[in-house]
Formats: structure tokens, C-alpha cells, sequence
């Protein structure tokens, strides 16, 4: 069967390029004695979990308590919840998976953790910690100071808890592969100084979990980082191309649509809109929801639920309704949770279709 033969649109999976991004970065983190804990939040595929595992990841990340969940039931052991957990409900589903798998939760309040600490001493059972820090995303996580270390001295002291170190994300660190690099110099500064800190307090930090995949290959120039949690490096995406953190030979995901209505000159209509793509902008800005793989001057500019709207007007050639293109979404992440399946292929001959597992597992 080869990948013309799929209805569209269809997320099609190159499974050579895909192989290739997980055996990269795994040697990367083997290479730099960097413990692998991959997010699974881009892919929410079991047998991508599975395969990089094989390759040799540390654990698994989640975003959320039913990923981790599903995860868990797949078999999978060593599990970190990258994401604070609040109210009973999710307190009772986080003891029960704490019976069969190894949980780190990260969290940024005494709140949070008091709550987990209480239902894990009721339950019997111990949940692992890691403290988030902010060091400039500016989303979750405390900055370095007093409140920090509060948190930290709590952690180290509360029964049903082990405290194991800090969680950071370099989200912020974004532009192009110039433009990081004194941003990067700047985070390694703001890590020094966060060490120096807890050394004074008597604080240990045994692990200091970090990611982004636009810095994946940079995290060895960040000072004591023990674990890198990348999630988008599977497939890579748009982002990640115009950051020039990878090649396009490394896109490994491309939605395929079809031309369905040519009535408008200058425009073409596809049959993928924002159920089909998300609609995440560019993160550094720029035009369109995706990138055409046959033809870049095609603009996807606007999007309803169901209907892409192409401006052709740079383009030299004519399209016809039936034609078919392909596009690397702007956002990976959020296209996938958009759909069910996967086809995997190489060069085109369809070796599988991979289910989206833990698609919707948004609680």
C-alpha cells in the first residue's frame, strides 16, 4: 500500500527520518552522560514510547496524569509528570499509578505538595519531586530566592515525598541558531548562580531535569544538568525548522490534504483547516499555519474547521482539484493531538498505522 492510497488529510510518518531523530538524540544524550526522559506529549504513541525506550530513554515524560496513566498501563515504569497536580480526584488516580510505576511529580507551590504528601501517606505510598524552578519562561515554577528554598526544605522533610532535585524549562530561550547562543549564555549564568544558592541553604539537587527541543543539541554548554525532557525532536516541526535547530530532512511528519476548489484566482482550498492543523502561529512570527513540501511560496492563510485556504498567487504553477500536497504544521504537538492514527511509511510504502494513544488525555 503506498500513501497515495490514504484519504486525506492524513498525518503520514516517515519512518526512516523518525528513526534517525530518536537514535540522534539519544547518542547526543549517551554522548554527554545526559539522562534521556523524552515527553510524549508530541507523539502520545505507545509504540514511539516503545521504541525510544529501545534506544535507550531513561523514562518517559508526561504533561498530564492520563498520559501517564496510559503510559503506565502500556508498561512503562519510570514516569515523570512535568505538570502540578491539584484536587483530590487527581490525588487518588496519582497514589494508584505510584503502586505500579516510579512517579516524580515537578511542582512550584508548598500547597501542591502538601496535598500529594498527605494522599501518599494515606495511600502508603511514595511519590517522587523534583522542585520547579523558573529561570525565564515565565509560566510555572518559582525563581531562585527564598521561596525556592522553602519549598525545598518542605520537600526534604515531608513524609510520602522524596524530594530528587529541580526541574527547569528553556522555553524561553528561542530566535535563531545565532540569536541563542548568548541567550544560552545567559541561562548558564542563571544556573550557576541557582546551584550556588541552594549549596549555601544545604540543599542538594541531585537532579536537574531540563528541555526545549530547539536547544537539544546546546544542553551539555548548561551546568549541571543531569536529564533532558525533549518532546518535539521526534518529528521536529515548522517551529522548530525556522529556529534552524534542525534540517528538513528531520521533519518527519507532514499532513497530507488535497486540493478541493480552485474557484477563487489566486487561492486554492484544501480539505485540512483548524481540525485538521491547530491554529498555532509561528512561535518567532511569520506567515501561515504550515509549511507546503512541494512548493514553500504556497501560503495556508487562513483556515476554518474544515477548509484551508492557500494563497498560490507567488506560485508559478497551476493546481487542479484532486491535487495533492503535503505540509509541516507549525506546532507538531498540537496537530497530533488532533487525530486519531498515524501512517507510517518509508519512501512512500506504508509499513503501519501507529495510533495517537493518548490523544484527548488532557486531565
Amino acid at each position: 500500500m503506498q500513501i497515495a492510497d490514504f484519504e486525506t488529510p492524513v498525518l503520514l510518518v516517515d519512518l526512516d527520518r523518525l528513526e534517525r531523530n530518536l537514535s540522534a538524540a539519544a547518542e547526543y544524550a549517551r554522548s554527554h552522560e545526559i539522562a534521556l526522559t523524552p515527553h510524549i506529549k508530541t507523539h502520545k504513541s505507545v509504540e514511539i514510547a516503545r521504541r525510544q525506550i529501545a534506544e535507550g530513554a531513561a523514562g518517559l515524560t508526561c504533561a498530564k496524569l492520563g498520559e501517564a496513566e496510559l503510559m503506565a498501563d502500556a508498561g512503562f515504569t519510570d514516569l515523570l509528570l512535568a505538570y502540578p497536580l491539584v484536587g483530590e480526584p487527581k490525588l487518588k488516580r496519582l497514589t494508584a499509578l505510584a503502586r505500579r510505576a516510579t512517579v516524580t511529580v515537578a511542582l512550584d507551590s508548598i500547597e501542591v505538595a502538601a496535598g500529594i504528601a498527605e494522599a501518599a501517606e494515606r495511600d502508603g505510598v511514595t511519590v517522587g519531586i523534583l522542585a520547579e524552578v523558573d529561570t525565564g519562561t515565565r509560566r510555572c515554577g518559582l525563581p531562585p530566592g527564598p521561596e525556592l528554598v522553602s519549598l525545598c526544605r518542605f520537600l526534604m522533610g515531608r513524609k510520602g515525598l522524596e524530594y530528587r532535585g529541580l526541574m527547569t524549562y528553556q522555553g524561553h530561550l528561542q530566535g535563531t541558531a545565532e540569536g541563542r547562543a548568548p541567550l544560552l549564555a545567559d541561562e548558564a549564568d542563571r544556573l550557576s548562580d541557582l546551584y550556588a544558592l541552594l549549596e549555601r541553604e544545604g540543599i542538594p539537587f541531585p537532579i536537574v531535569s531540563a528541555g526545549s527541543t530547539p536547544n537539544q543539541w546546546e544542553m551539555h554548554r548548561l551546568p549541571g544538568i543531569t536529564h533532558v525532557r525533549h518532546g518535539t525532536y521526534v518529528f521536529n516541526d515548522r517551529n522548530t525548522l525556522v529556529m534552524e535547530a534542525c534540517a528538513p530532512e528531520e521533519c518527519a511528519l507532514a499532513v497530507a490534504v488535497t486540493v478541493v476548489s480552485t474557484s477563487i484566482p489566486g487561492q486554492i482550498v484544501i480539505d485540512g483547516g483548524s481540525k485538521t492543523f491547530s491554529y498555532d502561529r509561528l512561535a518567532l512570527g511569520g506567515e501561515g499555519f504550515g509549511l507546503c513540501v512541494e512548493n514553500p511560496s504556497l501560503v495556508l492563510s487562513i483556515m476554518n474547521e474544515e477548509h484551508g485556504y492557500v494563497d498560490v498567487s507567488q506560485s508559478e504553477r497551476r493546481y487542479r482539484v484532486g491535487d495533492r500536497l503535503h505540509f509541516i504544521p507549525n506546532h507538531v504537538c498540537t496537530c497530533v493531538n488532533l487525530h486519531d492514527t498515524f501512517a507510517v511509511h518509508r519512501d512512500g510504502q506504508v509499513e503501519g498505522v501507529w495510533a495517537v494513544d493518548a490523544r484527548g488525555r488532557v486531565q
